[in-house]
């Protein structure tokens, strides 16, 4: 849809805008949805939707800023909700959400978050660990990985080798064996509620970089004593940094100890694990815990699980695709996708978590395997 929609709307700016479009559209609530993608199911359930990417993959600052302008004016915004892709670039943030009403943590908290010579030596004084971090090449990059500061989705992630120099958004962090974890949760600028635990993996494929996102599961095992230490780390860091909204903490476990990788300072992809569990959605917890009310602590009768689907070359989507009922983000019919790019999202449930991971990855290797029969 592109024309500019009559009601006031909610103003939906993401990477991919589907599932907080779909936790909104599940409360009445009207949405425009800016994204890089403008998926199928995202023009379902959106008043209005565009997709604003540059060559770059990256959001068009351009493009995002006048068709926020169309669709979305700020005279008729009900106010601004944003996920991954601003987390780098603030100042978008900000021309965003100026006369808009912001959902979500204001720019300069963004900044300091997501500024690991700011964000790393707070948690040291809050006493909170994490992983060895130099905005310096180590002398011996062995056992380092190096990454990219306001970047999101893992694919920045590389293995530190003595070719990689210091640079103004590159910073070198000690790599750590063992699980690695999330929490979804809530804050509301003093306080947390954890919403939800899940394991997280990489994509496993090798025409992706090797940290890529692929999925996570929720309803994991967890040591007894880990969620009551989390729940001490996000009481401390809100109450720090004044974060606000439904954002994600990664953090990595070997033992019953938790160190702090990074903050999400937004809505993160596990948001699709809960908001089906959530009487007010996502969205709703998100615009609640934003103005000053925390959910209750939730409880799971079922393990959820997703994962993407990566293109494994150029792939021209077939005109009539039959997509199964547990796939998401669906692109558009005969758009062509690169090598390496998202292709959909598959998503399953189970008793156990192990069910449920399980299921996903066949699934994923199902849509991997039979959709297209060649390269575009």
């Amino acid at each position: 849809m592109s024309g500019s929609p009559r009601a006031r709307a909610l103003l939906i700016v993401a990477s991919s805008g589907r599932a907080l479009a779909a936790s909104a559209a599940r409360l009445g609530l009207p949405v425009v949805v800016l994204d890089l993608y403008n998926d199928v199911d995202t023009r379902r359930v959106a008043l209005a939707s565009r997709a604003v990417a540059g060559r770059s993959g990256r959001f068009d600052s351009r493009l995002l800023l006048a068709a926020a302008v169309e669709l979305c004016p700020s005279q008729n915004c009900a106010g601004l909700v944003y996920g991954s892709g601003l987390e780098g670039r603030v100042g978008l943030l900000k021309k965003l959400a100026r006369d808009r009403t912001l959902f979500g943590n204001d720019p300069d908290t963004v900044a300091m978050i997501k500024d690991p010579a700011r964000f790393f030596p707070l948690l040291a004084r809050l006493g909170v660990a994490h992983p060895a971090v130099s905005l310096e090449p180590p002398r011996d990059p062995d056992g380092w990985l190096v990454k990219r500061s306001g970047a999101a989705g893992g694919s920045h992630v590389r293995r530190a080798t003595r070719r990689h120099r210091a640079g103004a958004r590159r910073y070198f962090q000690r790599f750590l064996p063992g699980r690695v974890l999330s929490v979804l949760f809530a804050a509301d600028g003093k306080r947390a509620q954890a919403i939800g635990f899940n394991q997280q993996w990489t994509a496993g494929v090798p025409w992706c970089a090797p940290y890529c996102y692929g999925g996570a599961v929720t309803c994991v095992d967890l040591p007894a004593a880990l969620p009551a230490v989390v729940a001490q780390i996000l009481d401390r860091v809100v109450a720090a940094t004044g974060l606000k909204g439904v954002n994600g903490l990664d953090f990595i476990v070997d033992g019953d100890t938790p160190s702090v990788l990074e903050i999400n300072p937004r809505p993160t992809a596990t948001i699709d694990l809960y908001d089906a569990d959530l009487e007010a959605g996502v969205v709703g917890v998100h615009l609640q815990a934003c103005r000053g009310e925390l959910p209750p602590a939730l409880r799971l009768s079922r393990a959820r699980a997703h994962a993407i689907v990566y293109a494994s070359g150029a792939l021209r989507v077939p005109a009539r695709a039959e997509w199964p009922a547990w796939c998401t983000d669906l692109p558009e019919p005969s758009s062509v996708i690169p090598l390496g790019a998202p292709v959909c999202s598959v998503h399953a449930d189970a008793d156990t978590p192990a069910q449920a991971r399980q299921s996903v990855q066949t699934r994923r290797e199902q849509m991997q395997a039979g959709l297209w029969s060649g390269a575009a």
